[in-house]
């Protein structure tokens, strides 16, 4: 089984594109009440549903507190491939295409929490150096940053925010 990167890049960097392109703080279907973005959230799930989530976070007094697990119906982009190698790899090593290219072997049972959520942490920061969240209405001090749904993996270490997370 291989699992290229490259391509989960590609379709996941367009979805969280559309997304920040169709954000309405006014029908914001994520914690808050409108107004600006305060965190922007991409939740994901690999082994039971295989999904990715980009949740906008409008609370003034905004904590990474996985409020986010609330909104993700009618939102998540679906990850069939991700399903498969989270069944696979408890019977058969899985390989990763990295988006340089190369491969990268995973022993049987390896979590696949760790290099999921460093694929969706370079895509929240290729799209901040691009300017996706520059038309993005946020407040000053607005985060972005990578959870799984059950905490297997978060990306800034809670000591580590507003340090390289910033949108």
């Amino acid at each position: 089984m291989k699992l290229d990167l490259r391509k989960e890049f590609a379709e996941i960097y367009s979805y969280l594109v559309d997304r920040v392109h169709r954000f309405d703080p006014e029908k914001n279907d994520g914690p808050g009440d409108g107004g600006p973005v305060s965190f922007i959230e991409v939740g994901f799930e690999y082994d039971q549903a295989a999904w990715v989530v980009v949740v906008f976070d409008t609370r003034p007094d905004m904590e990474p507190d996985g409020e986010w697990n609330s909104h993700i119906e009618g939102q998540a982009l679906q990850r069939p491939t991700w399903l498969e190698a989270g069944e696979a790899i408890y019977e058969r090593p899985v390989t990763l295409i990295q988006l340089d290219g190369s491969e990268q072997a995973l022993e049987v049972g390896t979590e696949l929490a760790e290099p999921l959520g460093e694929l969706l942490k370079s895509v929240l920061l290729r799209a901040r150096s691009e300017g996706v969240f520059a038309r993005l209405p946020k407040t000053r001090d607005c985060e972005i940053g990578v959870e799984h749904q059950n905490g297997v993996y978060s990306w800034p270490a809670y000591d580590d925010r507003k340090k390289e997370n910033l949108a």
